[in-house]
């Protein structure tokens, strides 16, 4: 028996789904973000991310997570020095996490776990580290940065290995990093309203709602924790879409990078309009779409183990919700057709790639049961593992 990988259910279907993912952002991205080593460097985090998810030993998880990273720390990334240092120390604390769980000491237990949390932390771009994404969505490369957010390993950090190597350390901890990430899905939907840049905009709405992810998995319950891995899906496609969208505008004309008032592009792009829209609200919990019955699922989850949670998350959602419709607003609407540049509207492999995951999101608030099945059995290992620890 191969002891380096496991392909069971969570592996598999994480794998799997992040593939579906990794192919729209290829299809969808610009030109410009495939060429110079684009699209090595995708081929790149699309294999991290698969060993890592793959992978039964917690190194084989931190070599996943390391070359991950490989792009975004190379010299011409566009990246400040800031979120490379930010990435380049998480992985430190993830190692500190191993090298310290690996010496069965208990009384290191609960530094070795506190690491762990770091680490997801600072990858997840938590508060006080939310930073890192701001100044990375501002220069970097939306592709690349999509792609490595949206594998979400801190989350899979807290689930593989964390909480099943130190459930009795989870338990005690869970609370208090419950309450930072509701804090930082509070204070990034703050912080959202008060910006003007698109690409703030956007890093700050992706770290709000990804927030939810990792608050949800201390519900210590079947029904939350579900709710919280289903979520992961939601932020991944609409997030993609999201950038998707907004990178094709920004390589058609430059003025949606520092926008002046209202830029009406809906009246000339209407299709890239529609899957913005359907992603955003997607995104914000519409219902008939998988974020309502995620959201849904995590708030009655919430209010078993965690009220601040039944709070803060419709309290976040609202907010993010007001900051989509207001992006919406000024890059799509205030124009008419005559007074807009004449851009191009979505081509044929951008409108294939883009209704891909308006077509999930809508598919799964339709079949909300079919996600939830396949998220249940990592849900009930988890509750297993904490309650064995009480």
């Amino acid at each position: 028996m191969n002891t380096f990988l496991q392909f069971d259910s969570l592996a598999m279907v994480s794998i799997l789904a992040y593939m579906a993912l990794w192919l729209i952002a290829v299809v969808a991205a610009p030109k410009r973000d495939l060429d110079r080593g684009g699209f090595t460097s995708a081929l790149t985090i699309l294999g991290g991310t698969v060993l890592a998810y793959a992978s039964a030993s917690i190194w084989g998880f931190i070599a996943g997570w390391v070359i991950t990273q490989i792009p975004t720390l190379r010299k011409n990334s566009n990246l400040r020095p800031i979120p490379k240092f930010t990435l380049f120390t998480s992985a430190i604390a993830l190692t500190v996490g191993a090298v310290l769980t690996g010496t069965g000491n208990d009384s290191l237990a609960w530094l070795a776990y506190s690491s762990f949390v770091v680490a997801a932390l600072l990858r997840k771009g938590m508060f006080p580290a939310h930073f890192w994404v701001v100044s990375a969505f501002e220069t970097g490369s939306l592709f690349e940065l999509g792609l490595l957010m949206n594998s979400h390993l801190g989350a899979y950090l807290m689930v593989r290995f964390a909480v099943p190597l130190l459930p009795a350390n989870a338990l005690e901890a869970l609370p208090l990093a419950g309450v930072l990430t509701l804090f930082t899905s509070v204070y990034a939907a703050v912080r959202a309203l008060a910006e003007g840049k698109p690409r703030r905009v956007l890093a700050l709405l992706c770290v709000s709602q990804a927030s939810f992810i990792l608050a949800g998995l201390e519900n210590r319950n079947v029904e939350g924790i579900t709710g919280a891995l289903v979520q992961l899906w939601v932020v991944a496609f609409a997030t993609t879409g999201l950038l998707g969208v907004y990178s094709a505008l920004e390589v058609r004309s430059g003025e949606v990078e520092s926008p002046r008032g209202f830029l009406g592009y809906g009246s000339v792009t209407p299709r890239l309009a529609v899957f913005f829209a359907a992603c955003g609200l997607a995104l914000v919990g519409l219902p008939g779409t998988l974020g309502f019955a995620s959201e849904d699922l995590l708030f009655h989850g919430a209010l078993e183990t965690h009220p601040f949670l039944g709070i803060a998350l419709p309290l976040a959602t609202a907010l993010n919700a007001i900051t989509v419709l207001r992006l919406f607003a000024t890059l799509f609407l205030g124009r008419r057709a005559a007074q807009c540049p004449q851009v191009p509207d979505a081509r044929p492999r951008e409108r294939w790639a883009l209704a891909a995951p308006v077509v999930f999101l809508v598919a799964g608030g339709i079949f909300p049961g079919v996600f939830f099945a396949l998220r249940s059995p990592a849900a009930e290992r988890l509750v297993e593992l904490l309650s064995g620890a009480l």
